[in-house]
């Protein structure tokens, strides 16, 4: 039973993390209310590790970054809308004289003579090409472009939740595992001191030697059960250490769990349109409008297009006297008549795509709504977990000391005094992972919604 509440609390932080940590174990760390903190502990309590997790993370820079880089590449798409204007230049040298420019009506009014010829040629100016009308493929890829942005920002909103909810699990796991290292400790400090008595008691002949073997198998189990309890710990710390960006070998002492537990607001709440708001629903709804957008953009790829060009150039050549000057202002209209079949396929994909976005937004949808049911489930059974074990203390606690009692004046038998101890220590570990529960939870109702609703 022990060892099964170190691998849920070992387990339930390593499956919410979103930022990869290797596990490293440092003999110097060791439990806060072991040893006094030395000069280089970082002391630090939940809500700095949140703040901290929220300005430091390096995934949730990463994302931060990605969100700047989409919102950039939509203003690059908006932009294309106002055609471009570019600076060229080109120099040539021919194996014989050339013509330097366009032949004209004008240059032919002095005759052939007249032309300039040069073998050696530069040309520069400026050129534009603005988009008139291309069926509207500009406007749906710029609107592509912008709900990609959306998406990416309300990605980095709901990753900040779920850095907060995955900061407050693993912060209370290692309270959790702390607090049964703890109670293992304890533990495995009376059963030497019992094993200690049993094993003069049994040399005097006062006990039966099974007894003392009894002990010894218990003292043993207690040492394994430190042991894991100490591995996990140092596991999960690493994970805690890469969320707020500390290097692994860092020494933390940790501020103990708050006293006062958070819980679920007095009046109703309607717990479906707030999680139908959070990102994970609004990002399916946005990916919904991508879908449009490109089945858009495939459908202008049937309609014609209309563009203006126009450049402005000086050429000058050798033996040419000064420069000479050309513009030129195009109006180009084009008519896609046959592509193979191409622009119908990339209209079925993108229509396809669409119907496939529409089908995952309601998946979505469902599926947040059912996680969110199961969270308050988890809650609302924390909560009771959480009263049920202080009672459990008690009661455990004072077991175990009357059986110390009756083992010590010959009424009980050391079976029971064993059991008692480790219902004791049980006890105490369940405590303290009910708390780590009721907080871990929460924080999970709040990333599902994305609101300090639970407090």
């Amino acid at each position: 039973m022990t060892r099964d509440i170190l691998r849920i609390g070992s387990g339930l932080a390593a499956l919410v993390i979103l930022t990869a940590a290797r596990p490293s174990s440092s003999p110097a760390q060791s439990d806060s209310a072991a040893a006094p903190a030395r000069s280089d502990t970082v002391r630090i309590g939940l809500d700095e590790a949140i703040a901290r997790a929220l300005h430091d993370n390096p995934g949730l820079q990463a994302t931060a970054q990605q969100a700047r880089a989409a919102d950039r590449t939509a203003a690059a798409a908006f932009r294309q809308h106002f055609g471009d204007l570019e600076a060229v230049a080109w120099t040539s040298r021919y194996d014989d004289a050339q013509l330097l420019r366009p032949m004209s009506q004008d240059l032919l009014a002095g005759g052939f003579a007249s032309l300039p010829f040069a073998q050696d040629q530069l040309h520069y100016g400026l050129t534009f090409e603005l988009p008139l009308f291309v069926g509207g493929k500009l406007l749906a890829l710029s609107h592509l472009a912008r709900l990609k942005a959306d998406e990416a920002g309300a990605l980095l909103e709901g990753t900040r939740w779920q850095v907060r909810a995955n900061v407050t699990t693993t912060y209370a796991t290692t309270q959790v595992l702390t607090a049964a290292t703890r109670a293992y400790r304890d533990e495995l400090a009376s059963l030497e001191q019992t094993h200690a008595r049993v094993d003069l008691m049994v040399r005097q002949g006062k006990r039966p030697e099974v007894d003392l073997l009894e002990i010894t198998d218990a003292l043993e189990e207690a040492r394994a059960q430190l042991a894991d309890a100490r591995a996990a710990r140092t596991h999960v710390r690493a994970l805690l250490l890469a969320l707020l960006d500390y290097p692994p070998d860092q020494i933390f002492a940790f501020d103990s769990l708050p006293d006062r537990m958070p819980a679920l607001p007095v009046t109703g709440v309607d717990w479906n349109a707030l999680v139908l708001d959070a990102a994970p629903v609004a990002t399916a709804e946005i990916r919904v409008r991508q879908a449009t957008s490109g089945k858009h953009a495939a459908r202008a790829d049937f309609l014609p297009r209309l563009s203006v060009r126009g450049n402005l150039l000086e050429h000058a050549g050798s033996g040419v006297p000064g420069t000479q000057e050309t513009w030129e202002l195009t109006l180009q209209a084009s008519i896609p008549v046959f592509t193979g079949g191409r622009n119908v396929a990339e209209y079925q994909s993108a229509a396809a795509a669409e119907r496939a976005a529409r089908l995952a937004l309601t998946q979505t949808r469902l599926q947040q709504q059912a996680e969110m049911r199961g969270a308050l489930a988890r809650f609302r059974a924390a909560q009771d977990a959480l009263d049920a074990a202080g009672r459990r203390v008690a009661a455990a606690d004072e077991a175990a000391r009357i059986e110390g009692v009756r083992y010590d004046n010959g009424a009980g038998t050391v079976e029971d005094l064993l059991r008692a101890r480790a219902r004791a220590a049980a006890a105490e570990a369940f405590l303290a992972k009910s708390k780590g529960d009721v907080l871990g939870t929460a924080a999970q109702i709040n990333a599902l919604v994305e609101q300090e609703i639970v407090r």
